[in-house]
């Protein structure tokens, strides 16, 4: 089987200090955990260098239709990008306007082609990370399937290996998009939600102290956090996106493993087989270190 890299070389080079290209697909009107994300990207150009960003689709009460949901994405990052640097540009695509209607068909996106187009122009690897949906990575896969040999996907989706299911949210949204990935022979990391995101955990206090009036952004940020509940008393947020970047600013706080990728099913389970392609399995994650790198950088935004 013809990988990119094999999962034992993308470890190594993901503990390496060197600057990984990424292209970051993101449903960033979601929740609130994108917005910090895409920030900690832009903030993070001694690790990322951010070569585009993509508007992924939802569909939850924050949205009228999957592709409501990615138009509201695309205006967020906008709104993202200027209060985190309005003098960098970096490259904005509209998303899938909905989600796979089968394993076979791609949806027609700005943001598949040019994920594609991303990856073959490119000399070094590149990195798409996925924080949503995986509709657009899918969609670029099954239109331009040559990019399973140049390009590594790390998707923040599914539950862990352990749980029953994995009817977590961006899987759920799109099964088919889910199998797409992980049955093509494209170099996968998975970073798991709960049971393994789920201990990203931060509190209002916590962010009042570290970012309430440092700068535009943290305010915007902690603006939107204390907004999205109703019931503020002893309450905690996972901040799940920004995971998946700092596995790129802080792998020491990492647990990854190499193990055979399982199958997705049709009723959002996952079926195993020894003989499956490897991938890399993110087990394990500690908070700390992660969170202090992301104070310290979206506090000295300017």
């Amino acid at each position: 089987m013809k990988m990119v890299k094999t999962p034992y070389e993308i470890i190594n080079e993901l503990k390496s200090n060197s600057v990984k290209n990424v292209i970051l697909d993101t449903d960033a009107y979601n929740e609130i955990d994108d917005q910090y994300a895409i920030a900690y990207a832009m903030q993070s150009s001694d690790r990322v260098n951010l070569l585009a960003l993509c508007a992924a689709p939802f569909l939850n009460n924050r949205s009228t239709s999957a592709g409501d949901g990615m138009i509201q994405s695309y205006n967020e990052i906008f709104k993202i990008t200027k209060l985190t640097d309005k003098n960098r540009s970096i490259p904005i695509y509209k998303g899938s306007d909905s989600f796979l209607s089968s394993k076979d068909v791609p949806v027609e996106s700005e943001a598949a082609d040019k994920i594609a187009e991303i990856v073959m122009n490119s000399a070094e690897t590149v990195y798409i990370v996925a924080i949503g949906a995986i509709t657009n990575v899918a969609s670029a896969i099954i239109k331009h399937p040559e990019i399973v040999d140049k390009a590594v996907v790390v998707w923040l989706g599914g539950h862990a290996l352990s749980y029953p299911d994995t009817a977590e949210f961006n899987l759920k949204q799109d099964v088919f998009a889910a199998q797409v990935v992980f049955d093509s022979n494209i170099s996968l990391v998975q970073i798991p939600c709960f049971g393994v995101c789920s201990e990203f955990l931060t509190t209002i206090p916590e962010l009042e102290y570290y970012m309430s009036e440092k700068n535009e952004l943290c305010d915007y940020l902690l603006d939107v956090t204390k907004n999205y509940t109703k019931n503020p008393y002893a309450w905690s947020k996972v901040i799940w996106d920004v995971t998946a970047v700092a596995l790129f600013t802080v792998p020491s706080a990492y647990d990854i493993a190499a193990m055979p990728r399982p199958f997705v099913t049709s009723d959002k389970k996952y079926a195993f087989d020894m003989a499956r392609a490897p991938y890399v399995y993110v087990r394990r994650l500690r908070r700390d270190p992660i969170y202090a790198d992301l104070f310290k950088k979206l506090t000295s935004v300017k």
